[in-house]
């Protein structure tokens, strides 16, 4: 009786002391309070404090410094999870989401680590559990995909908890800026211009614009797309840029007045992904619109998809798998040293094939 009750003692100063150590209360590097104290805290034995003690050591919690106590360490290192890269992606089904997992698990078991994945199905709140949930647990570090990036401040005190926890975190696919958090994406500013300067240099002048308005990338995208046209003395019109939301995406292309208010008052199109310009194609055949003959479409990822279809997509290319095993070489240098540089950007390339016409002859 007296084992379990002691037993039960020690689990309880454990629970809490961990959960201090979790949630920050106790912070990386800070002394513990001595057996004393906690003996005096919880009115427990010093037996049953040291065994609560030594349990937080063997699990990861803290360590001991000869002579002088006990000290916090890093939660991501605690325990079981100490080898274990968590990905927080948006959903399973995007089609760069095996490329970007095949990329990371490549790097992450050659150097003996387990890869955790878990969906926000981009959500704020959705992610808001996926982080807390790491962190809770413990873990090497995360790789995320940030929910809703262009509404970065939804989540904003998370991203400071793991940095202030020292937490080893790399953002794929979208940039926090105001998070401190390193990343490694494709540099969309730079591909939005790319996409845009190529139409220009085929001749076309008036250029739609479709992008995702969650999306920190379409933003970025956006901004490439109007640097372009500024640069080539093009004043946007009104009704050229366009924005939806992946949850409205069907909507989006079934808007009756798509046609007549933007695509037909331009020459080329230019689509935050492939998906998108597919689905742009789409509506232009079912009007009798020809691609390239009548309007130019071009994508961005280039994925499979380009090569769906009698025409095929000309896009921008990204590279999943080099973004992935990237993501995790550099997740494994922070882990390694929680001061290097861990960000990378990768350039884009425009990939020609079918859906843009030269109108210069």
């Amino acid at each position: 009786m007296e084992i379990k009750e002691t037993a039960s003692k020690y689990q309880t100063v454990y629970d809490e002391l961990k959960r201090e150590i979790v949630s920050g209360r106790l912070a990386p590097g800070e002394k513990m309070p001595s057996e004393l104290k906690l003996m005096e805290r919880y009115d427990f034995s010093r037996q049953t404090i040291r065994k609560a003690l030594e349990e937080l050591t063997k699990d990861g919690y803290i360590h001991k410094v000869q002579g002088s106590g006990s000290f916090v360490k890093s939660p991501h290192a605690g325990g079981k999870n100490a080898k274990t890269v968590i990905f927080i992606a948006l959903f399973a089904q995007h089609y760069f989401f095996s490329q970007y997992i095949a990329g990371v698990e490549k790097v992450l078991k050659e150097n003996g680590y387990a890869l955790n994945i878990s969906f926000s199905n981009n959500r704020p709140e959705d992610e808001a559990r996926c982080l807390q949930e790491a962190m809770e647990k413990g873990c090497a570090g995360i790789l995320l995909i940030p929910a809703r990036s262009a509404c970065i401040y939804s989540n904003l005190h998370l991203y400071k908890k793991i940095k202030q926890l020292r937490i080893p975190c790399i953002t794929m696919g979208g940039q926090l800026p105001y998070a401190g958090l390193p990343c490694v994406i494709m540099n969309d500013f730079e591909g939005g211009k790319m996409a845009a300067e190529y139409l220009i240099d085929k001749g076309h002048t008036r250029i739609a614009c479709i992008m995702n308005r969650t999306e920190g990338s379409g933003s970025m995208r956006y901004a490439g797309y109007q640097a372009a046209l500024c640069g080539a003395g093009i004043r946007e019109e009104d009704g050229w840029a366009r924005w939806y939301e992946y949850e409205s995406f069907q909507e989006f292309l079934e808007q009756e007045r798509l046609v007549e208010d933007c695509l037909s008052k331009v020459t080329a199109v230019f689509c935050f992904n492939d998906e998108m310009a597919l689905g742009i194609m789409g509506i232009l055949e079912k009007r009798g619109v020809r691609v390239p003959e009548d309007v130019s479409v071009i994508g961005y990822d280039d994925s499979y998809m380009c090569m769906f279809g009698a025409k095929k997509l000309t896009s921008v290319r990204q590279e999943p798998l080099k973004l992935g095993e990237r993501a995790a070489q550099n997740l494994l240098g922070l882990i390694k040293n929680p001061n290097g540089d861990a960000d990378a950007f990768f350039e884009p390339e425009v990939v020609e094939r079918e859906t843009v016409r030269d109108l210069n002859g």
